[in-house]
Formats: C-alpha cells, structure tokens, sequence
C-alpha cells in the first residue's frame, strides 16, 4: 500500500492503488453501464432520437490511467434532440438530492 500525502490537506493520505483497483472492478464497470443504460432510456423517453449505452474504458486519475466506465450515445439522431439538448437537460434531472 503506498500512500502518499495529498498537498493541502493535514490529515488525508491517498493510496492510489486502491482507486486503482476499485475503477477497474467488474461491479463498478456494471454501475456505470447501468447508470448511461437509465440514461439513455430517460432520454429516449423525453426525445425523439434512440439512444444506447455501451461499456467503455475512460481514462482517469492522477496518472491517466484506464478505468471502467460506460457511453451513451444517440443511435437515431433528431435535430431536435440536440437542438434542446436532451441528454444535458435528462443528466441534469437525474441528479440525487440529498437531505442528510
């Protein structure tokens, strides 16, 4: 375990090997595409386009490593999806409230 210090904080040490792994475990790659999945399918409900989600490997951290992740893409382009901005608008409204 290599921790290393985090600059501007006192007490907060990173193990990057622990980011590491966790962005490469199968159950985080399977949330991922679960969330674009409900992604598409909220926007395929408010727009007139198709859209699909589909695994994907992002690149992420401190050293630009390949992590699990998904896309969502529209399959069935209408102008007027992106005229309106369907899928910004969908990601925004999918956003947790917390009142804790």
């Amino acid at each position: 375990m290599a921790l290393r210090r985090v600059r501007g904080s006192k007490s907060y040490s990173a193990d990057d090997s622990g980011l590491r792994e966790l962005g490469s475990n199968p159950k985080v790659a399977a949330a991922a595409l679960e969330a674009g999945k409900r992604l598409a399918g909220n926007a395929e409900a408010v727009g007139r386009g198709t859209y699909e989600a589909k695994p994907a490997i992002v690149t992420v951290g401190w050293k630009n490593e390949l992590r699990a992740g998904a896309v969502v893409r529209e399959v069935d382009p209408d102008f007027r999806d992106a005229r309106d901005s369907i899928l910004l608008r969908v990601m925004a409204s999918m956003k947790a409230v917390r009142g804790d």
